[in-house]
């Protein structure tokens, strides 16, 4: 018998399934909540083709049980019980949550301990590990590491500039996110013929971060000891001057989580413009709206920024990849972010970068010394191969 394998990856405000064979995505499951607030919408990828509907706010608060229930309707899985294994997207600081590893009762212990570091990915990363393990009871579930990738930035990159013993104590360092999307890009790469020596990728979605990859190893990434450090993001405010913090507390009178909840939801493009989170809509305000605009600026410039410091890192550059949903779906985005990297030798095509929307591609143009690429990312098939590896079925 085929086995079968389940994989979550849980955000803050969508939801993604899949059932995977050990060759083969079988059936895809995205559901979310509308930024209007009160909608929500499910994706089903399927043989190919996409069925989309609306959905009940029930079916998506009940999204694993809904998943399960159209996994076996369709056929995908004949009952519950033919799983497997389960693999889900941990993003979690500590050293406990850099490798990736079958989750026990000390590993959910540990999850306990960080549960207010992250506030949009570990509390519902969480609430739906005590969830599989209710209603799929007995299969292994394994915590694929967001960080992992991210394990070989240097000592001297990863480390903070506070006392090296408080540091070590707490297990205060960079850790680095995004790792999954990361090494599915450099899977792709390999099976394209090579890795670029000297690569920057580029995830840009509702989180952003930003990766300098030398010989096919992370030496640097833009998110920190949370997934709040970095470019300014959707919601997140990325860096800031630590002192902004202890004044925005004092004044707004936020401590604990409410101080977090305003670094991690209401900040970011969200925060910057005043109106919306969500890059197509700025882009469509910008013109009459100078928050909106405003916004976009300091988000392309940060981009930028990153960019620029990598090249550094690296010693120059090879190729610089866009993926995430904005990263493959906005050519604004990436012409307005490439418009000043042509001092770094990277010049793109306005023609092919514009029919680029959503597939793999080289937007570089003809005489750029360094190449852009435009390519998929595919969290969900590396939290497969990561998790049948572990469990070794």
């Amino acid at each position: 018998m085929v086995k079968k394998y389940l994989v979550v990856n849980r955000g803050s405000a969508s939801e993604k399934y899949a059932i995977y064979t050990k060759e083969k995505c079988l059936g895809f499951l995205h559901l979310e909540e509308l930024e209007t607030g009160g909608e929500y919408l499910s994706t089903l990828y399927l043989g190919g083709q996409k069925e989309i509907k609306s959905v009940t706010k029930k079916d998506f608060e009940n999204s694993l049980g809904y998943g399960l229930n159209i996994f076996i309707e369709k056929g995908i899985i004949a009952n519950r019980e033919e799983i497997a294994g389960i693999g889900i997207r941990i993003v979690a600081p500590g050293k406990h949550f850099q490798d990736d590893k079958i989750i026990d009762s000390i590993y959910e212990k540990e999850i306990k301990k960080v549960l207010p570091d992250a506030p949009l990915h570990i509390l519902p990363t969480f609430e739906m590990i005590s969830l599989l393990r209710k209603t799929l009871k007995k299969i292994p579930i394994v915590g694929i590491s967001d960080s992992d990738f991210h394990d070989t930035i240097p000592d001297y990159a990863k480390y903070y500039g506070l006392p090296l013993e408080d540091s070590k104590k707490y297990q205060i360092q960079k850790y680095g996110y995004h790792g999954i999307s990361v090494e599915s890009i450099l899977s792709k790469l390999k099976s394209e013929g090579a890795i670029p020596a000297k690569l920057i990728i580029c995830h840009i979605g509702s989180g952003v971060s930003v990766t300098a990859i030398k010989d096919g190893k992370c030496i640097e990434n833009s998110m920190g000891f949370t997934p709040l450090e970095g470019v300014m993001m959707a919601t997140r405010a990325g860096d800031i001057d630590p002192g902004i913090i202890a004044m925005v507390s004092e004044n707004l009178g936020l401590k604990g989580k409410k101080l977090k909840d305003y670094l991690n939801k209401k900040c970011g493009l969200l925060g910057v413009s005043g109106k919306s989170s969500d890059v197509r809509e700025l882009l469509k305000l910008e013109n009459s709206d100078a928050q909106a605009k405003l916004a976009l600026d300091m988000y392309v410039y940060r981009l930028q920024k990153y960019i620029g410091s990598y090249f550094v890192t690296l010693g120059g550059l090879e190729a610089i990849i866009f993926t995430a949903t904005v990263g493959e779906r906005s050519f604004v985005i990436r012409e307005r972010v490439c418009r000043g990297l042509e001092v770094l030798g990277a010049k793109i095509d306005s023609t092919k970068n514009n029919q680029s929307v959503g597939v793999n591609a080289d937007i570089s143009a003809v005489d750029s010394k360094v190449k852009i690429l435009v390519r998929k990312t595919d969290e969900m098939g590396q939290i497969a191969r990561d998790t049948i590896n572990i469990l070794g079925l």
